[in-house]
Parts: C-alpha cells; sequence; structure tokens
C-alpha cells in the first residue's frame, strides 16, 4: 500500500436485521439492477467491526479491506493504521485518539421504518457504558423513493409535551402509532443534512438513502421490539441496561418543529467561492468535536486543502479528475477514499459538475 496516494477500497456491505439496498446497489454501480435484501448498508473506510450477533456473516466483517495498485482486495485498513498510524492519520490525531480513524461512515439505504432509538452522550457513555465515546450522528440525504405510496421521511426528536411517563406507556404497550405520533415527521430531499444530537430519538423512514456519519460507537437504544421483520432480544433493545436505565437516556426536551429544524438543519458556510466552484462547512467543532463534514461543487478546478489530518471524500455526482502532489486518477459518482496525512490537498478536474463530500476526523472535546 502506498502511504502518499489516496486510498480505495473494496465493497464493504454490511449484513442488517432490516431490508434495503436497491439504491445503494445502483450508486455503486449504475449498470447493476438494484434489489432490496439483508445488505443495505456499505461501511466506508471502517475500522469497526459489524456486530450482528447470530447473523454475522464473517469475523471480518465491517472492516475496509484496501485496494492494491492492481485494484485487487488487499490488507485490511485496520492493519494498516495500526502499522502506519502517523503517516496515515497524522501524528497530532495518533496522539489524541490512536491509531483509530475516530470516525465511522456508513451508506445506509432502508426500504422499511427503522426502530426509534437514541444514542448517549458522553457523559451517560462514561456512566451507563464504561466508555469515552458518546454518540452525535449526521445525515447526509443522498437520494430518496417513494415506497407504498409514501414520500421518504425521517422521525427527529420528541414533540411539545411529551413526557418520559407517556413514552414509557407507549413502549411498554409496544403501540407503534402512538410513538412515531410522539416524534416530527420531515419529508427529505436530497442534498439535506440532518444533525442528530446525543439523546435525541430518531429513526430513519423507508426510502432515505442517507450517508451517515457517526463516532466508532454502537451505544444504541432502541424503544421498539422490531427491526423490520426480525424481533430484537432485549438486549438488542437496551444493551447492558435495564429497561428503567435506557428510558432515562432519551432526552424529553420536545420542541416545536421550527425550533427542531434550527437544532438540526445547519446553514452551510461557505468558505471559498468562485467561477471554479465552491465549498462549504456543513458540521463544524461548534456543532460537534465528534467529527466535521464539508461539502464541495467543482465545476472547473478547484485545490481543497484538508482543515486536518486526514479525511474520508466521497464523490456523489458527476465524474472529472483528482490530481495530488504523487499522482492522478479519474473519479466518478460512487467513488470513496481515504485522503491520508501525506496527501494534505487534491486538485479535482469537473468535467461539468463534480459533487464532493468529505468527511472530517474528531477534534479534541474542550470538555475534557
Amino acid at each position: 500500500m502506498n502511504l502518499v496516494d489516496p486510498i480505495f477500497f473494496a465493497p464493504n456491505r454490511v449484513w442488517r436485521r432490516y431490508h434495503g439496498g436497491e439504491l445503494l446497489d445502483t450508486f455503486l454501480d449504475p449498470a447493476a439492477d438494484g434489489e432490496d435484501g439483508h445488505f443495505p448498508e456499505d461501511w466506508l473506510a471502517s475500522t469497526l467491526p459489524a456486530d450482528n450477533n447470530g447473523h454475522t456473516q464473517d469475523p471480518e466483517e465491517g472492516l475496509a479491506r484496501v485496494l492494491d495498485t492492481a485494484g485487487n482486495p488487499g490488507m485490511l485498513l485496520c492493519d494498516a493504521v495500526a502499522t502506519h498510524g502517523e503517516a496515515l492519520l497524522g501524528p497530532d490525531h495518533v496522539q489524541r485518539f490512536g491509531t483509530e480513524t475516530g470516525m465511522l461512515c456508513k451508506l445506509r439505504d432502508p426500504a422499511v421504518r427503522l426502530p426509534i432509538q437514541c444514542h448517549p452522550d458522553k457523559s451517560l457513555a462514561r456512566e451507563l457504558f464504561n466508555s469515552d465515546v458518546g454518540r452525535a450522528e449526521c445525515w447526509r440525504i443522498l437520494e430518496t423513493r417513494r415506497i407504498h405510496g409514501e414520500d421518504a421521511y425521517i422521525l427527529l426528536g420528541f414533540r411539545e409535551g411529551v413526557t418520559r411517563e407517556a413514552f414509557a406507556e407507549a413502549v411498554d404497550r409496544q403501540d407503534l402509532p402512538t410513538l412515531a405520533s410522539m416524534l416530527h415527521k420531515l419529508v427529505v430531499r436530497p442534498g439535506e443534512t440532518y444533525f442528530v444530537p446525543p439523546r435525541m430519538p430518531h429513526a430513519l423512514g423507508p426510502g432515505v438513502f442517507a450517508l451517515q456519519i457517526q463516532p466508532p460507537a454502537d451505544w444504541a437504544i432502541r424503544a421498539e421490539r422490531f427491526c423490520g421483520s426480525i424481533e430484537l432480544s432485549p438486549e438488542g433493545m437496551w444493551g447492558s441496561l435495564s429497561p428503567r436505565q435506557a428510558l432515562d437516556v432519551f432526552a424529553y426536551d420536545g420542541t416545536d418543529q421550527i425550533d427542531l429544524l434550527r437544532r438540526i438543519r445547519p446553514e452551510p458556510l461557505v468558505l471559498q467561492r468562485s467561477d471554479e466552484g465552491y465549498h462549504a462547512e456543513l458540521i463544524g467543532s461548534h456543532h460537534t468535536p465528534a467529527f466535521g463534514l464539508w461539502q464541495a461543487e467543482v465545476v472547473g478546478r478547484m485545490k481543497l486543502d484538508l482543515p486536518r489530518g486526514f479525511a474520508l471524500v466521497a464523490c456523489l455526482a458527476g465524474e472529472g479528475a483528482m490530481h495530488w502532489s504523487n499522482g492522478s486518477r479519474e473519479i466518478q459518482t460512487g467513488d470513496y477514499f481515504l485522503q491520508p496525512y501525506a496527501v494534505p490537498w487534491i486538485e479535482y478536474h469537473a468535467r461539468g459538475r463534480l459533487g464532493l463530500v468529505i468527511c472530517l476526523p474528531p477534534t479534541p472535546d474542550p470538555r475534557d
């Protein structure tokens, strides 16, 4: 593996309890006939194995495998960063976070509504899970489809007046219509970005194809007993917690939809604009220290310098070429790669238009 070039990966489809994947199929391969199944996710540059309990397909499931210079699957990225951490991630990142990327990015394409859930903040992660990793997450909507005649939607945030007692009663009865009605239902469109703070209840709805960014942790509290057609065990719902402890993780701070959107729909901060295109910050350190997110639209030639030691870059639309100090290659919709520390800038040449997102690793939390 060349440490001074962008690093591309073999497909990394992951088994999940729920059905989906049709839009993901055609995003990764436009010639494919998309089909829903139990592999509705692709984990991008992942150093975290997938935990599927009795449904695990392979001991290495979820771990990204690097493509060699001939385009064949080579070593696991987790092994590469364990050996070449500073060269790939940068000395500052390794000093603070060790030889881990510190983030997990997924392409997710559910054909069913996922269970209502939430994730702990850092304080609760320490208290309940003996972990320093809380979990905010972010969804960049890539594409949508109507399923059973309904527009793609998400459930996000409690409505005003929802109490712990009422929510706990609906959870105990598994009254799914009531549970869903307690959250805001938002119809989503491609190009939108949603920030999900820790402890906020949420669920991706059917027909939402999204890029999800999160810390590399899977502390999830699920309020519903079924994920798709598969029944969850108590551990699958509550993890190691009791139902009482788990329900305390939800933040019962419901608000109206206007206030909710101010909180979870970040306004892009344009960092550079010219006749060649623009790039903007969508998620910055003022939102969360856990990750960052940029978007870029290139219509000519644009050089992008990384603000942190490395990044994951995904091409969401168009085609063109990318050039860096050590080489160049073509890029098109569906391509994604790790931009390592040794590649601090890339110049993109669009043929028509290139749409990119740049996923950035964590920064030190000033509260620590």
